[in-house]
C-alpha cells in the first residue's frame, strides 16, 4: 500500500500548474500564466518559482496599459509581490532581478527624484542578481539598459541628481552598457528586445551606423516571444529614423 500525503500531493499540483504557466509563456499567452502561477500561490504561498513570475508578468502586464494611473498600481503591486519574494528567498537571484524590474517602473512613473534615488537601489539588486544568476540573459540586458541610461542622462536628470545627496550612481559607462546588452544578446540570440535596446543604446551615444546596423537584425528576426511583434515594428520605424 502506498501512503500519499497531503504535502506531496500539492506539490505534484503546483509542479503540474508551473508547468502549463510556462507552456503558456511559451505561447505568449503571459495573462493565463499569470492566473496559473496565482493558482499555484493559493495552494503554496511561499513558492518561489511562482512568486518570482507572478511579480515580473504582473510588471509586463501593466507595462502594456496607456493608463499612467493604472500602471502605477500595477508596478506598485508588482513591487510588493517582488518584496516578498525578496523577504522569503533572499538567497535567489531573480528575487533580486524582479525587485529592479519592479521598483524601476514604479520610480520611472514617480518621477525624476525618485528614479534617481532608486537608480541606486536597482544597481545593487542587479549586481546581486548577476552574481547569483549570471547564466540568466535577461539579468545582463537589465544591467545594459541601467548603464546605457545612467550614463546618457540629460541635463534635467543630473540637475535634479546635484539637489539629491546621493546623486547619480557612480561607474556607470557607455561602453558596459554595450557589453552587457551584446551580452545578453549572446546568450539568447533569439531576442529583438536586446537588440532594440541595444539599437537605442547606439542612437543615444550617436553610433548611427551601430544604431542601423543591429536594428536591421531586430527586424529580421522571427517574433518568438509576447511584445516581439510590437519590438519588430519599434526597430523599424527607428531605422526609418536613422535613414
Amino acid at each position: 500500500m502506498i501512503l500519499i500525503t497531503s504535502g506531496t500531493v500539492i506539490e505534484s499540483e503546483t509542479d503540474e500548474l508551473i508547468e502549463r504557466a510556462k507552456q503558456k509563456i511559451d505561447d505568449k499567452n503571459e495573462e493565463t500564466a499569470l492566473e496559473l502561477f496565482k493558482q499555484v500561490l493559493e495552494k503554496d504561498p511561499g513558492n518561489y518559482t511562482a512568486l518570482w513570475n507572478k511579480s515580473l508578468l504582473t510588471t509586463r502586464k501593466y507595462y502594456r496599459v496607456d493608463d499612467e494611473d493604472k500602471q502605477l498600481e500595477g508596478y506598485k503591486e508588482a513591487l510588493k509581490i517582488a518584496e516578498k519574494t525578496l523577504e522569503l528567498h533572499p538567497d535567489k537571484g531573480h528575487s533580486y532581478y524582479v525587485y529592479a524590474i519592479a521598483k524601476g517602473r514604479y520610480s520611472e512613473l514617480e518621477g525624476t527624484r525618485d528614479m534617481i534615488r532608486a537608480s541606486h537601489v536597482i544597481k545593487e539588486k542587479i549586481e546581486k542578481a548577476a552574481e547569483l544568476i549570471p547564466d540568466y540573459a535577461p539579468v545582463w540586458h537589465l544591467y545594459g539598459v541601467w548603464h546605457s541610461d545612467i550614463a546618457t542622462a540629460g541635463r534635467t536628470e543630473r540637475s535634479v541628481a546635484r539637489l539629491i545627496s546621493r546623486g547619480l550612481p557612480d561607474g556607470a559607462e557607455e561602453e558596459k552598457a554595450e557589453k552587457y546588452l551584446k551580452k545578453s544578446i549572446e546568450m539568447m540570440p533569439e531576442s529583438i528586445l536586446f537588440r532594440v535596446d541595444l539599437g537605442k543604446h547606439y542612437i543615444e551615444i550617436g553610433e548611427k551606423e551601430k544604431a542601423i546596423e543591429i536594428l536591421e537584425e531586430a527586424a529580421s528576426l522571427e517574433p518568438k516571444m509576447m511584445d516581439d511583434d510590437d519590438k519588430k515594428k519599434e526597430a523599424k520605424e527607428l531605422l526609418e529614423e536613422l535613414r
